[in-house]
């Protein structure tokens, strides 16, 4: 039987993070990233039992911290968002220009 059971993890993880388990229902992108997390942390249950190993609370420990590392919490990802829209602003006020390669403006004909 294995150590990890990834729709659990998943489970618990969307239902601590709304924004996130919103987006795991209308984000075709994030919620292909949640279908392979589950598939990874199901593999991983098996392989630890498969080597032997028997800690259920390390387990769990790993499990939980994949789902908040490769999914992030509604936290950090409102966190990321605020600093896109910040430099998106700059950019948007000309106080921060980015340039852009000659190869990309085209040749006059």
């Amino acid at each position: 039987m294995p150590l990890l059971d990834g729709e659990q993890f998943l489970r618990a993880h969307l239902d601590a993070n709304p924004d996130a388990h919103h987006a795991a229902l209308h984000d075709p992108e994030y919620a292909a990233s949640v279908h392979h997390l589950q598939t990874t942390l199901d593999r991983l249950g098996h392989a630890l039992a498969a080597e032997g190993i028997t800690d259920e609370d390390q387990a769990r420990r790993i499990g939980a911290r994949l789902a908040t590392d490769l999914l992030g919490t509604d936290e950090s990802n409102a966190r990321m968002e605020s600093r896109a829209r910040l430099v998106r602003d700059l950019y948007d006020k000309g106080v921060v220009h980015m340039p852009v390669p000659v190869d990309l403006l085209g040749r006059p004909s």
